[in-house]
């Protein structure tokens, strides 16, 4: 979700200044909405130059996978096991989880570490050993969710609000572009833009083929343009791009969004990041 272009009218405290606890990395829209185009920053405010963990190229983790995979242990499977089945004794909606309901006594330290990574370092992860073909998916969907309570807070994946989404063919026809997401067929995905922070996937079942995944720093990206073609990069921070809602229109709202590649969130307290609408991705097998 795009930070910085929150309605003030809706979210300000009454000395007028947006209350962070509730937005902790940075001011958010619900992604849903087109951005309040007077409060994105312009251009010339944007860095000519990112330096940082965020900044990196492929050989630097390519044979390293150390460097971005962990394989969770028993001791830390039977936490995940525990805190899952809590919650689902307790009756509560999956909609309703919340670290407050997914306890995790050792790991959370881990957890709240990889959020570091995710937002402010190298932007990737791979878990591995959820014991997904033991678990029923009730359990597989409820660990899957209480992990992510540990990372930050879930927003709607379509039209119809869901929090969760299954990436499965349903045998709809994926050259209707205009309305059909391409999740739900067994076409390529090609590069898109998901609006959130942070995107995270699990595997339940392995695919005969496919499947594979392409990343990328965006700041390293932004460095190139910025050096090598400004007048693109220029054009990447203008809200000037639109954005299809596939179908998926609330009423009242027009069936796309006029938008920007890049933002600079909007945070005159702290250090404003560089906020692609490309989200930062976990992976959990």
């Amino acid at each position: 979700m795009a930070p910085g272009l929150i309605e003030t009218q809706h979210s300000s405290s009454e000395s007028g200044r947006v209350n962070k606890v509730i937005f902790p990395d940075g001011y958010k829209t619900s992604g849903q909405h087109e951005p309040v185009h007077s409060a994105i920053q312009p251009y010339n405010r944007f860095p000519k130059d990112i330096t940082g963990p965020t900044v990196w190229q492929p050989h630097q983790y390519r044979n390293n996978p150390e460097k971005w995979t962990h394989a969770f242990t028993e001791e830390e499977v039977a936490e995940i096991e525990a805190a899952a089945d809590a919650f689902i004794e307790s009756g509560l909606p999956l909609t309703a989880i919340t670290k407050d309901h997914f306890k995790l006594p050792k790991l959370a330290i881990l957890m709240q570490e990889l959020r570091k990574t995710l937002i402010d370092g190298q932007g990737f992860w791979l878990f591995k050993n959820l014991p997904v073909g033991k678990w029923n998916l009730q359990k597989s969907a409820t660990a899957y969710m209480g992990l992510g309570t540990h990372l930050g807070y879930f927003v709607s994946q379509n039209g119809r609000g869901h929090v969760l989404g299954h990436v499965k063919d349903l045998g709809e026809d994926p050259t209707q572009t205009d309305r059909v997401r391409i999740y739900r067929t067994n076409a390529r995905q090609f590069f898109h833009t998901d609006s959130g922070d942070i995107v995270g996937l699990l595997c339940i079942a392995k695919s005969m083929e496919g499947g594979e995944s392409d990343i990328c720093s965006q700041h390293h990206v932004f460095n190139c343009l910025q050096r090598e073609h400004p007048e693109v990069a220029k054009l990447f921070c203008e809200p000037i791009w639109y954005a299809d809602r596939k179908g998926e229109v609330s009423k009242g709202e027009k069936p796309w969004m006029k938008t920007a590649v890049f933002y600079l969130e909007n945070d005159p307290e702290g250090t404003p990041r560089l906020s692609p609408l490309f989200p930062k991705r976990s992976c959990m097998r």
